[in-house]
């Protein structure tokens, strides 16, 4: 399997960002058009329960009237045998009938409220119902037995004239109702189409939006497969290079180490038994062979440091930083007395973090301040510690953005260095100065950054020549595991 290169790296990045952008696009238009579909649904279903309501409301004034209707032809049934019969089982029916009518009327102006027509023809109904009544209340007092059969024809044809005022009347607002109701069943039948139609829509948009998610994401998945499996390989990679770099640590700690302390013990024996007979340019090359076979012994002293930090084999514990720069302070009490140094702080929090490893992260900086002290000054370090957010840390990832961290300051009045440095400081092996001037192996600052690294956390350094060196370490407040 190849390597995971840059470039690849690079470019899937930026599919995560398309994609991330895509799905986001695609639920935000998918949202819109819901929310508009569904207040245009909401639109048109009310328009269809309002004109439902119509058509029942239709329904009902239709039947009133033909009940109204009804009972005309049952007053005028009644009526005709009263006047054939003159019999009081017919009248009574007809007054009864004829008593009802005008609560009959009534619901029909309740119902024809909305209708400002159909209310003026419910007028005109009730006194055409109310002359026709008169009529057949007087018609009632009088004994039809003694009428002639001209006489019962003549009030048969005065009854009928009544009636039929009365069922025309009927017969208009029926027919009123009639249209609309046509008109009613149209709109309700329209809406109902609409309805339907978008049923089919608000359906649409929901299955095209859960099938586009589904590629995008079945498509994440692929990547993420072959991504695994990229990843895979380089932790494989990664762990052939940690085991080489052990056995490189076991060679610089055994190997190397016991030639190096020959070289050094034949040159002292050398020196010390022939003092007498060596010119000084012998004893001189003798000198410098002791102090780079000294300054190989501090390098190799570093790179072991250097190994040990990056063994990540030990457990997290909660660590006191105060208890921590007492320690520092304890290891460098001889040069703090030396240079009259002093140390200012605050009290320091408590982290989750290797204990070992926070503590050479402390010496280094503070040994560093210390070592790139001015001659004629007396050192003053102070060191402040603060609360920030990860969007506050220049260059955090994103993830870690809305995490809280603890901000440790350190500054001092040493040296310091141009700004152009303040990267380059803490790549190994790289020194701003000679060896004549500082000894070192430029290593002790690349262990801070790997310490900080460790503990997911970052490290800034920021200075002025001749103004001091300030280091900015900030470190998360949560445990390492979350």
């Amino acid at each position: 399997m190849k390597n995971l290169s840059s470039v690849r790296m690079l470019t899937r990045i930026l599919n995560e960002g398309q994609l991330s952008w895509a799905i986001r696009l695609l639920f935000i238009v998918s949202i819109f058009l819901i929310i508009i579909l569904s207040f245009s649904y909401h639109s048109i279903n009310r328009e269809l329960i309002f004109y439902s309501e119509r058509v029942d409301h239709t329904h009902d004034v239709l039947d009133k009237i033909k009940d109204i209707n009804s009972k005309l032809h049952e007053v005028t049934y009644y009526g005709r045998g009263f006047l054939i019969m003159g019999d009081s089982s017919n009248k009574e029916q007809m007054l009864h009938k004829l008593g009802v009518m005008p609560a009959m009327v009534d619901e029909l102006m309740q119902l024809s409220e909305d209708n400002v027509v159909q209310q003026e023809k419910t007028k005109l109904l009730r006194q055409a119902i109310e002359t026709f009544g008169n009529r057949v209340r007087i018609y009632a007092q009088e004994n039809p037995l003694i009428y002639t059969n001209e006489q019962k024809k003549s009030l048969l044809m005065a009854g009928s004239t009544r009636t039929l005022e009365v069922v025309r009347i009927l017969n208009e607002m029926s027919e009123t109702e009639t249209k609309l109701m046509a008109n009613r069943l149209q709109s309700r039948n329209n809406y109902k189409q609409q309805i339907f139609r978008f049923n089919w829509v608000i359906m649409g948009v929901a299955l095209i939006f859960l099938v586009s998610a589904f590629i995008l994401l079945e498509r994440e998945l692929a990547q993420n497969k072959m991504y695994k499996a990229e990843l895979e390989n380089k932790v494989d990679n990664l762990n052939r290079s940690n085991s080489e770099l052990e056995q490189f640590a076991y060679v610089a700690s055994h190997d190397l180490q016991e030639p190096l302390r020959k070289i050094r013990s034949f040159t002292n024996l050398l020196v010390t038994r022939n003092s007498s007979h060596l010119n000084q340019d012998t004893m001189q090359l003798l000198e410098k062979i002791d102090r780079s076979a000294n300054r190989m012994q501090l390098l190799i002293d570093d790179l072991l440091a250097f190994s040990r930090v990056i063994d990540m084999s030990q457990n997290a514990e909660e660590i006191d930083l105060n208890d921590i720069m007492d320690e520092v302070k304890t290891n460098l009490s001889s040069i703090i007395r030396e240079k009259s140094a002093q140390i200012n702080q605050q009290i320091l929090p408590t982290i989750v973090g290797y204990n070992i490893q926070i503590l050479q992260l402390f010496q280094n900086l503070i040994s560093n301040s210390l070592k790139y002290s001015k001659l004629n000054e007396r050192p003053v370090i102070d060191i402040f510690v603060q609360e920030v957010w990860g969007y506050e840390i220049p260059g955090v990832k994103e993830s870690q953005q809305d995490l809280p961290f603890y901000c440790i300051k350190i500054f001092d009045n040493g040296i310091g260095f141009k700004k152009e440095y303040a990267e380059k400081i803490f790549v190994i092996f790289q020194r701003l100065h000679g060896q004549e001037k500082f000894q070192g192996s430029g290593i002790g600052l690349a262990i801070c950054r790997k310490v900080i690294s460790n503990h997911n956390g970052y490290i800034i350094a920021d200075g002025k020549e001749q103004q001091g060196a300030s280091f900015f370490v900030y470190l998360p407040k949560q445990t390492l595991q979350s």
